[in-house]
């Protein structure tokens, strides 16, 4: 089987009605990857080119107006047959697929993907200049910074590494208040972990986008071009800064044995024996399986060890420090 790669427009009625998360979990589970994401609003001319060759359709017109109205999600998509299944499983056609569950009409129908390998390509380099040129837009904006995403299992050492960092001049700011500052401006009044979870449930892009925008602004507001965050979970936000930031972007995965985890564990909460801490160790190990943390290490630019002495990790991390500010 052929791995292919295929476009998907998540149109302004996909992305009001919150079919992006449901969107991406079809993705994955027909075993296909996002390799690149893009919101904006497109023109109208990039429209009617998309849709030239419905130029004589009575509906031509509308289309245009409304995939141009607002904002929309361009993803490139790959992986095995990637074209027909977004096309048929995924997207699909009256009535089925998510189109079949959730338009109103031929024009408000959520989604466009390409029905073959020619269009796929086809649509694939018309949409290149519009990833290329955001691309470019990040690049100037991110030229000169540097940030270092902190994770690891429970008790690894993450807060020790931060805090050598910011000793270093390179700040250590917590993911969970830069959430805390989106979800501020979005939804005040909700609590964070309900305000997370919707947003991740309804379009992960957007709350990941609001994410990364927050963290440029503390940034730029601060004068710093480099920081550390701390600490990075599994899941979607991790694959999605590296696809943004690119080489402005590090996930350091603290590789700490379990024996030297349950010593921390014992010094932190002041217990007694080993058997007591690895019992308050092992479910929090439990929930950092489950959010997908141990599959962070695969993707990691740095996996930092941290068996030996104090020092020493300080001198890995210099290493580090070093060889990213090249």
């Amino acid at each position: 089987m052929s791995v292919q790669q295929t476009l998907v427009i998540v149109k302004p009625d996909g992305i009001a009605k919150g079919l992006v998360g449901q969107i991406l979990r079809a993705v994955e589970f027909n075993n296909l990857v996002v390799a690149e994401s893009r919101r904006l609003r497109l023109g109208r001319d990039w429209v009617e080119d998309l849709y030239g060759f419905e130029r004589d359709k009575s509906y031509f017109k509308e289309v245009v107006e409304w995939v141009s109205s607002s904002d929309v999600l361009l993803l490139r998509i790959q992986g095995e047959q990637a074209v027909d299944k977004v096309k048929w499983q995924i997207v699909g056609r009256y009535p089925n697929g998510i189109r079949g569950h959730y338009s109103e009409n031929w024009i408000k129908n959520v989604a466009h993907a390409p029905d073959s390998v020619q269009s796929a390509t086809q649509e694939l380099q018309l949409a290149l200049s519009l990833f290329e040129r955001m691309n470019l837009m990040d690049e100037i904006r991110l030229s000169g910074k540097m940030i270092f995403a902190l994770t690891g299992m429970s008790e690894c050492g993450k807060s020790t590494v931060g805090k050598y960092f910011d000793e270093k001049g390179i700040s250590r700011l917590k993911i969970v208040r830069l959430f805390e500052a989106v979800r501020d401006k979005l939804e005040p009044r909700e609590e964070l972990y309900e305000f997370l979870k919707k947003q991740e449930e309804r379009d992960p892009y957007a709350l990941w986008d609001a994410f990364a925008e927050e963290l440029l602004l503390t940034m730029e507001k601060s004068g710093k071009s480099m920081v550390s965050i701390e600490s990075l979970y599994g899941g979607g936000l991790g694959p999605y800064l590296m696809q943004k930031f690119k080489e402005h972007f590090c996930i350091i995965f603290i590789d700490t044995p379990i024996e030297r985890r349950v010593l921390f564990q014992m010094q932190r909460e002041n217990l007694g024996t080993v058997e007591a801490a690895s019992i308050y160790l092992s479910p929090r190990d439990e929930v950092k399986e489950r959010s997908g943390i141990p599959a962070l290490k695969d993707m990691a630019g740095e996996v930092l060890s941290n068996s030996g002495t104090l020092d020493e990790l300080y001198q890995a991390i210099d290493v580090i420090i070093k060889k990213h500010l090249q």
